[in-house]
This record gives structure tokens, sequence and C-alpha cells, in this order.
């Protein structure tokens, strides 16, 4: 468990509200994976972890989030950098590697049992699969941000940003949305193949479309 931001452990209380919450998580996965998401009620998550329900919504709000945790968080700041700066690949190919990292890294405080566990219903689960892909694309306005900043730094990088007829903050802005469209559209179809078809590699799905676009770029779709 990470200390606090003060260098401090955790108190009593904390540690006991966490052990509360892992027990909760691990009973909840438990019934989830052995009779499925949609089987499986808060009352039989309260009755096989021993909590009240009032303790249940206390820590959790739904059955939803037990399973989906707290919302992802975003690229780290080093992440960031090497996104907009980046000049190996296509601005597309390189947000889609750099989210998919992100979906894919572990939270500190999430054990590895327990977040194998959650993937494994996110995949058998529909309705979590598209829920996630929701969450994560409310965060769309910080996406615009930084692909508009790897745009503006790629135009500087090419000297158009000083000419006559340079990029306009609003054909800037339209470019950032185009190119998070086309990523939600990749992210949602991924979403849906995977749940569809479970043993899909995720990383080798995304190259594959990325490839597609290549193709379709270049004339020969």
């Amino acid at each position: 468990m990470s200390a606090d931001e003060d260098g401090k452990k955790p108190g009593l209380r904390e540690r006991k509200r966490e052990q509360l919450r892992a027990t909760v998580e691990r009973a909840a996965l438990d019934l989830m994976l052995e009779q499925g998401y949609d089987a499986v009620t808060v009352e039989m998550i309260c009755e096989a972890a021993v909590v009240s329900r009032r303790t249940f919504f206390n820590y959790f709000g739904s059955k939803e989030t037990v399973v989906l945790g707290r919302a992802p968080e975003g690229p780290s700041p080093e992440d960031q950098q090497a996104f907009v700066h980046g000049t190996h690949g296509t601005i597309l190919a390189d947000l889609a590697r750099m989210l998919l990292k992100t979906l894919q890294e572990r939270p500190h405080d999430v054990d590895p049992a327990r977040w194998r566990d959650r993937l494994a219903l996110i995949r058998a689960t529909p309705e979590l699969a598209m829920t996630l892909a929701d969450t994560i694309a409310a965060k769309d306005a910080d996406l615009l941000h930084l692909v508009g900043r790897r745009i503006r730094a790629r135009y500087a990088a090419e000297g158009v940003a000083e000419a006559p007829g340079r990029a306009t903050d609003l054909q800037i802005t339209r470019q950032a949305e185009v190119i998070v469209a086309l990523w939600w559209g990749m992210a949602r179809y991924t979403m849906q193949t995977i749940v569809q078809h479970p043993e899909t590699d995720t990383e080798e799905l995304i190259e594959s479309l990325l490839d597609t676009l290549t193709l379709i770029q270049e004339a020969e779709l």
C-alpha cells in the first residue's frame, strides 16, 4: 500500500478501509467469474463478503464499479511528452499505442490477480466493456488538447507556423477532432471484437487496424 503525500504510512483506520474494500472486491469478482456478471446481485456480494448493503454502497456505489474500479488514469507526463514530440510514426498510430499502453497498465494499488480478473470480466461482459469505453471517452477534452499540441509541434518543426498560409487555430482544432474521432472508432471496434472473441490479442488487433488505415490512405483499398 502506498504512503500518503507526507511520506507517512496510512493509519489503522485507513488500512481497515482498504482491507474491507479488497475483501468485497475479491468476493464480488469470485462470484462473477463463477456465475457470470449478470447473475450476481449486490445482495449476493454482501452475503459473501459479510457486509451490509449500506457498507457496500458507501464503498462502491454500484456493482459495476466493483469491476471497473476507479476511472483509468491518463497517460503519464513522460508518455505525453514522447507523443507530442514523436517523429517515428503517424499521429494516429502513436496515439493508439500510447492509449493502449495506458489501458493495459495496472494501477499501483491493485494486485495482479484482481487486475487479471477484472480484465477477464470486462472482456466477457459487453455492458462493462462499453461502459469502460464511455468512461474513457469522457476525457475527450484532454485528448484533443494533447493531439493539438502534437500537431502544433509538427507544424512548428516544419516551419508551417511562420508561413504566410499557416494553420489557424480552427484548422488545428478540426484536425485534432478528426484524429480523436478516428481513435474512438478504433477503440470501440476493438472493445466489441475482444468481447466477441476473448482470445484476440489487443495489440495485434490495433496494429491490424492501423495497417488497414494505411492501405486506405495509399488508395490500395
